[in-house]
């Protein structure tokens, strides 16, 4: 009788046993609760970075189904989870396929600037680059990993001013030759939007944007990050005197580069010569949608984007210029009108 009882007891606790491992199993919650208390997060640098890919899963799923799926290289659909009203529609310009880290093994919180007039980037991920081109189209900067980095490094060198409230553009006399917006993401999974605006006198303008902080202005002045920005925007200065060396004019028609005859080649350089004068690189909206290339003599080809409206803006290098009004009267938009008929189907 007690042999009975006791095989009865280690059945019993057998069937216990595996009831216990087999509810552990089908338990993902338990199984996570029990990677937490294992894992040795945010003890050292590194594990601050493994903390952060941990709060990024989500995100890197969707990195890795875009790729997949075969969407454009270099970027991936807009992230899962809630976006903040700032970020409304930049994911649909694209973001990096790949994580572009920013380390800071002391700060995993917010952008801040410091009492030595420095800005703080806090640990993060970098999701995209956007910049404004001068004839309003927004692309994705897509320069290496090394780069970007070496960007913010350039960044985080400035000395910084704050400012009270966002500086308008129409009061300043410089050309604005660079227009971005950094998306990233910090330890938090909050995200962060740097708006920057760089000027042809070395101004850059920053407006900082957080969730749950206030919004940062800030000014700085650095010519080197001039330089940075506007390589980044594959900008160059552009002397229009050059365009009467045109050996080549060819407008964007239908999808295809079709050159244009001599007599508006001749046309175009009298337009460019004597009925432009040069604006501020801000054209009020314009739509962009006319598109020459020039090829030089000396073989250098320039890039010009002219406005399909009446507006007559025009985009050569890294400055826009006006195409003047006729004087006589009816005849006010004769020299825009010639322009846009370039792109008229034979």
């Amino acid at each position: 009788m007690k042999v009975q009882k006791k095989a009865l007891v280690l059945v019993v606790l057998f069937i216990l046993s595996v009831s216990i491992y087999a509810c552990g199993k089908d338990n993902p919650s338990l199984q996570q609760e029990d990677l937490k208390m294992i894992s040795p997060a945010k003890e050292n640098e590194e594990g601050r970075q493994e903390d952060l890919i941990e709060k990024e899963d989500g995100k890197d799923k969707q990195e890795d189904l875009a790729e997949k799926e075969g969407d454009k290289e270099g970027s991936q659909k807009q992230p899962v989870g809630d976006i903040p009203e700032f970020l409304e529609n930049y994911f649909e310009f694209g973001t990096y396929s790949k994580k572009i880290r920013i380390p800071n093994a002391d700060n995993m919180e917010y952008v801040a600037i410091t009492e030595e007039n420095r800005i703080e980037i806090p640990e993060c991920n970098v999701l995209s680059i956007l910049f404004n081109t001068l004839y309003n189209d927004i692309v994705l900067y897509e320069g290496s990993p090394e780069e970007i980095k070496d960007f913010f490094g350039e960044i985080q060198k400035l000395e910084f001013q704050k400012e009270k409230e966002y500086v308008d553009t129409l009061p300043l006399n410089a050309d604005c030759v660079f227009e971005a917006d950094s998306i990233m993401v910090n330890g938090h999974s909050n995200y962060i939007r740097i708006h920057i605006r760089s000027f042809s006198d070395g101004m850059h303008y920053f407006d900082i944007h957080q969730e749950n902080q206030e919004v940062i202005y800030a000014s700085a002045k650095s010519e080197s990050l001039l330089d940075m920005v506007k390589t980044m925007a594959g900008l160059k200065s552009i002397d229009i005197n050059k365009s009467e060396g045109i050996e080549k004019l060819e407008a964007f028609i239908d999808n295809v580069w079709q050159p244009l005859d001599e007599e508006k080649k001749e046309l175009f350089q009298f337009i460019i010569k004597e009925k432009v004068e040069k604006i501020k690189n801000y054209s009020g909206g314009c739509p962009f949608e006319y598109k020459l290339k020039a090829t030089l003599h000396d073989g250098e080809t320039v890039d010009i984007y002219y406005a399909s409206d009446s507006c007559g803006a025009l985009v050569i290098g890294d400055s826009t210029y006006e195409v003047e009004l006729a004087p006589e009267e009816g005849e006010e938009f004769k020299y825009r009108n010639q322009l846009a008929d370039f792109f008229g189907k034979p």
